[in-house]
């Protein structure tokens, strides 16, 4: 126990610490805006929602992944392989805390998923399902089972014996889910659950004596959850240990005149094959695009669509901004002799052209779906926000950053 804890207790330490600086990065405040937004069209819609919605299906499905999905946080490191795999017998304690871990984290993500259901669900379907908690506490019964056999299955050799298990676990999930929320006899969810429970006892009981653990398949599992968590605090800060993935996007050479400018200049260059090709600074600037296109394409018309093309805007400025930081552990670069006013310019250069052609896009499902006048408002204010926010907010960041 006293191994788990610490090493609990240092993931945690350096995860505040990463969620403080997304925190002080106003991303807090976007959340709270789209919240916002979120909640006032989200109760127009429960108004407007015919009465052939398909409910049950969409609580059948959704419950049925979130109760299926999940992996166990084990902290297990490279090492281990070489140090505790001698203790393996003895670190029953170790990995049950993990199991009960794993299960605090996903019964809260589904407990706030259910939350935000709960309006649909009181509208359509708990007259034959029954109260809020009552339907709450049996999912959290099954989530914990899906926890313990997922558990279990780590131990398997190969992806596609424990895929073939994911499948067995979302056919039960989905019958339990189904029966759940269409309102059927508690025998028929009873019988279900003795299902789960003989499946438990009778063959995931029996796979650990058979089976050992996969260390290498539990390392994997955990750089995964890691590196996914070091992504997200990347696109706000520099996260050092994040493993720089280059990929060669060869048929996006294209671009690189266009993003880059300066031929002449080292960082023009390096900041355009950086935006393309490293990390996923490409992706998460399409999805942001993507998403906000989304967005202002089922809002209606009004000075909504203006907050939400500027929010967007300000979290793809954010995003850019971390352009500034990837070399900065990168020796080579350092040797170059160019002055810092050319970083600055490339950084500049780059965040103006990729803000122009957000601005575009945005404005160009505007004039789509919605008023001339809101289109022109929001072409001004996007212009606007391009030029200042690549000459003077980027820049404000970076330092505050630095």
């Amino acid at each position: 126990m006293t191994l788990w804890k610490e090493r609990v207790g240092a993931y945690w330490n350096e995860a505040i610490r990463y969620l403080r600086l997304i925190g002080n990065s106003g991303f807090l405040f976007t959340v709270y805006f789209l919240i916002l937004i979120g909640s006032f069209y989200y109760s127009q819609l429960l108004q407007e929602l015919p009465e052939s919605f398909p409910s049950l299906w969409l609580f059948t499905i959704v419950f049925a992944l979130v109760l299926t999905r999940g992996r166990i946080r084990t902290f297990v490191k490279q090492a281990d392989v070489v140090f505790l795999l001698p203790y393996e017998t003895k670190l029953d304690r170790y990995f049950r805390s993990s199991q009960i871990y794993s299960f605090i984290l996903q019964a809260f993500t589904m407990t706030v998923l259910f939350i935000v259901l709960a309006p649909l669900f009181a509208l359509r379907l708990t007259d034959g399902t029954g109260s809020f908690w009552f339907v709450l506490g049996l999912l959290l019964v099954v989530k914990a089972w899906n926890v313990g056999s997922t558990w279990q299955e780590q131990r398997f050799q190969s992806d596609q014996e424990r895929m073939s298990h994911f499948v067995l676990r979302f056919l039960v999930n989905g019958a339990f889910a189904y029966l759940l929320f269409s309102g059927a006899d508690f025998i028929y969810l009873a019988a279900i659950l003795l299902i789960m429970g003989l499946l438990y006892v009778l063959y995931y009981q029996k796979v650990v004596k058979k089976l050992s653990i996969k260390w290498d398949h539990l390392i994997n599992v955990e750089q995964r959850m890691l590196m996914f968590f070091y992504r997200i605090a990347n696109a706000f800060t520099d996260v050092p240990q994040l493993k720089e993935q280059v990929r060669s996007r060869s048929y996006l050479n294209g671009l690189l005149p266009f993003l880059s400018a300066n031929k002449k200049s080292v960082y023009h260059y390096l900041f355009a094959r950086t935006f393309i090709r490293a990390n996923d600074y490409l992706g998460v600037y399409f999805r942001l695009v993507l998403v906000a296109s989304f967005l202002l394409a089922i809002l209606p018309n009004g000075w909504m669509e203006i907050a939400v093309l500027l929010l967007f805007m300000h979290m793809v400025m954010m995003q850019l901004s971390t352009l500034w930081f990837h070399y900065d552990t990168n020796m080579w670069v350092d040797l170059y002799p160019i002055e810092e006013e050319g970083r600055n310019q490339a950084l500049t250069t780059i965040s103006f052209r990729l803000l122009l052609v957000m601005t575009g896009v945005l404005t160009g499902v505007l004039l789509v779906t919605s008023t001339y006048l809101i289109t022109v408002i929001g072409l001004v204010i996007g212009l606007g926000f391009s030029y200042v926010g690549s000459t003077k907010w980027i820049h404000r960041r970076k330092k505050q950053a630095w």
